[in-house]
């Protein structure tokens, strides 16, 4: 199946920016490879299960994430395929990780699925360290292909769910369609509000413009901005998480987080090397 026009505009921002940024050719070709499989078998899979509409708003007001595991609607199977095509994507950019790739029973993968699914908060990107990086060594290769082929099951269910949902009723820092946690920030172009965006189904919704939304610290937040002052990062005195932000009302050109938070990954590297997490 045909990917949607919003995935191929992505594809082609990526490919803008693999023009732009020469030193990033390397991460920007993986994750290319990476999100053409990833919003291929998006384009495949039915609905979730979805609450209605009373349950939806019962778990907004109380803080609760929409989805559950069991709505993803994983098959084994197919899910397996995923796997091996993520896998494959690994391999060809980092082919020391052939050694650890071997073919495991489609139910173990469904299985390991659910661990990632209530254990990960990053599943979509990954902190953009050395491990995730063409050629490196570290890391859980089998796991991380599982993340991988998770995340269009994640991503379809956000697409559905949260269009359902009264948004202004939530006021957490966590994803209300999964739960993952934000990794990428932006001020919006009329108002400057922030808007979060999840690490894990790629989900987007309207924050508190002062704070953190990791710890919810209402302490005055430390920044650092670029040079046009374009982007900051964003460091919580107190629990020490960051977050990369982008300032629309500097941007003169449509943007897409997916491509956005890959080529700040200098900041993820800045921020690590002052042992922020």
């Amino acid at each position: 199946m045909t990917m949607s026009d919003q995935d191929c505009r992505v594809l082609q921002a990526l490919a803008d920016a693999r023009q732009q940024h020469g030193e990033l050719a390397e991460l920007l070709d993986f994750y290319y490879d990476l999100y053409q499989v990833q919003f291929v078998a998006k384009a495949s899979l039915p609905e979730p299960e979805v609450r209605d509409d009373l349950a939806m708003r019962q778990r907004l007001a109380e803080g609760i994430p929409q989805l559950a595991f069991d709505q993803l609607g994983i098959e084994p199977e197919p899910f397996a395929r995923l796997v091996a095509q993520i896998s494959a994507v690994l391999v060809r950019h980092n082919p020391a990780w052939e050694a650890d790739r071997h073919e495991q029973p489609a139910k173990d993968l469904a299985a390991r699925a659910r661990q990632v699914f209530e254990t990960w908060d990053t599943l979509t990107t990954p902190k953009l360290d050395a491990e995730c990086q063409p050629g490196a060594q570290a890391g859980d290769p089998p796991m991380l292909a599982v993340g991988f082929a998770l995340a269009p099951y994640l991503q379809r269910a956000a697409e559905v769910i949260l269009p359902r949902l009264d948004l202004s009723l939530w006021v957490k820092g966590y994803c209300p369609a999964c739960g993952g946690q934000p990794n990428l920030a932006l001020f919006e172009a009329s108002r400057g509000a922030r808007l979060l965006f999840c690490s894990r189904c790629d989900g987007s919704w309207n924050y508190q413009r002062v704070g953190c939304p990791f710890c919810g610290s209402e302490a005055k937040q430390t920044y650092y901005p670029s040079q046009d002052r374009v982007y900051r990062l964003y460091v919580c005195p107190d629990c020490h998480r960051y977050l990369k932000t982008a300032d629309l009302r500097e941007i003169q050109r449509p943007v897409y987080p997916l491509v956005e938070r890959l080529v700040l990954v200098g900041m993820d590297l800045a921020a690590q090397q002052m042992g922020r997490t």
